[in-house]
């Protein structure tokens, strides 16, 4: 048969023996350690974000609110001519305090 074909075929697969090797290293960490570690590296930078993160979700939960609300109020006045009246008569009373016009 053909004798000059020489397939050699590596005994462990790279990606496996990379991860391997991983797991060594990390085998010394607990998940614990890493998030106290990670935390250590953030350190104040990483409490300010939080903040700036806490303050922008409240600022979106309170414009959902107010927007579903709207939402309901004018579901209500396309059902009830006195409620639309008096959205109509809100809205001509700022523009004429505005100087501006609505519709």
């Amino acid at each position: 048969m053909a004798s000059f074909i020489r397939i050699e075929y590596p005994a462990q697969h790279g990606g496996v023996a990379r991860f391997e090797e991983a797991i060594k290293v990390i085998g010394g960490f607990s998940a614990t350690q890493a998030l106290l570690h990670g935390l250590a590296v953030l350190g104040t930078p990483f409490t300010a974000l939080a903040a700036r993160a806490r303050a922008g979700i409240a600022a979106w939960r309170e414009e959902h609110k107010q927007r579903e609300e709207d939402r309901k109020l004018w579901d209500l006045a396309l059902t009830d001519a006195r409620v639309m009246a008096d959205l109509s008569r809100a809205m001509s009373n700022d523009a004429a305090r505005d100087g501006s016009r609505y519709f």
